[in-house]
């Protein structure tokens, strides 16, 4: 098993650069049968399973790396009497592959496809294996990861064309997968109606649920319960200030719980603030991962901010939404440090100012199809 274990941790290492999503786990059991062949009449039923890491390249994309096993019970006698009859079949293999999923690969659940190749040991002999697998899965609960759903899958075993029968192995297969899948991402807030008092709401693996945290709100003067931090918030020029930054998940536009009390404030602030017409909410990424996915989440960073303090009643049409993905780090590292997953907040026009704003030194793209800074 050491080239398959080489194998396994070469993949690891070649993707690694590249994943813009968390790891994924997927462990498969099944039942096995021998197709075609002689060997569909000399093996029996049998059954094995896998085990296999995943980290996601793109959109709909994932490159893998597997280790598993299969088992076959011994059948009937060969039809040529001078061949002996087979024993148990089993095979070990280690394969690295890819895996497709055409709904993305950040949606939670619903259908893939993957294709691997690798080297399969059988007895004494190593081989050269190739398999397929097509499924569906289905997530367990709310507020998981786990997914699990039914495969099928066909895996072909190489022979030498010198063996004595030199006719590859198929084996076909059908079970179960057990996965960590991917988190799932906020869905879109539902603005208040006219009239109506705004809840506070946070992004969950359910959808929008209620805040409750442990300073869950701020008192008629603007201050935390006792025993809670009051965050500072202040216009400093063309700015709102924060003292401390919005916090976000690892690889998520959701906001951080210990956040909320932050972003009630900042609301607080434009809500008693009149003179301010626009505010351009611009939302950051760290350095890890792609530019083209840290753009898009750092626009869907500055969105559920924009959606937030919509449902802390500021008018929506005083927000805008844009995105710099990791082009303003506020941190210079090439790590995922928390400190550079933020919004910042700009006055874009107000009664007081006179003359347009100056220009950002390089030019957002703006999320959900709201404007961008001029």
């Amino acid at each position: 098993m050491r080239k398959q274990t080489a194998i396994f941790l070469a993949a690891l290492s070649w993707a690694e650069p590249a994943i813009a999503d968390e790891a994924r786990v997927h462990v498969t059991a099944g039942a096995a049968h021998a197709v075609g062949g002689t060997q569909q009449r000399e093996f029996g039923a049998g059954g094995g399973g896998s085990a296999t890491v995943e980290l996601a390249v793109g959109n709909v994309f994932g490159v893998q790396a597997s280790g598993g096993a299969l088992v076959l019970a011994a059948g009937s006698a060969p039809s040529d009497p001078n061949v002996a009859k087979q024993s148990t079949g089993s095979a070990f293999m280690g394969t690295v592959g890819v895996r497709y999923r055409p709904l993305g690969a950040s949606r939670v659940g619903g259908p893939w496809v993957d294709a691997n190749g690798g080297l399969a040991q059988t007895g004494s002999e190593g081989r050269v294996a190739v398999d397929a697998h097509v499924g569906w899965d289905f997530r367990v609960a709310e507020k998981t990861r786990w997914d699990v759903g039914p495969f099928v899958g066909f895996t072909q075993i190489m022979q030498s064309d010198i063996a004595f029968r030199p006719d590859d192995a198929h084996i076909a297969w059908a079970g179960l997968q057990v996965s960590m899948g991917a988190s799932e991402k906020p869905r879109a807030v539902q603005p208040p109606s006219l009239g109506e008092k705004p809840e506070p709401v946070v992004r969950d693996s359910d959808g929008i649920v209620t805040v409750q945290d442990i300073c869950p709100a701020l008192d008629e003067d603007g201050n935390a319960p006792e025993g809670c931090p009051t965050p500072e918030v202040k216009i400093v020029g063309d700015r709102i200030v924060l003292e401390d930054v919005i916090h976000f998940e690892f690889n998520s536009p959701k906001i951080r719980r210990q956040s909320t009390t932050l972003v009630r404030k900042v609301a607080q602030l434009i809500a008693e603030t009149p003179s301010i017409l626009e505010i351009s909410i611009e939302g950051h990424a760290d350095a890890r991962g792609t530019e083209e996915y840290n753009q898009h989440l750092s626009e869907q960073r500055a969105e559920s901010t924009r959606e937030m303090l919509v449902s802390f009643g500021v008018d929506e049409s005083r927000l805008i939404a844009v995105g710099y993905g990791k082009s303003h780090l506020k941190v210079a590292t090439p790590l995922a440090d928390p400190r550079n997953r933020r919004v910042e907040f700009v006055v874009l026009r107000s009664r007081e100012a006179a003359g347009p704003p100056p220009a950002p030194s390089s030019s957002p793209r703006v999320a959900s199809g709201k404007r961008g800074r001029p």
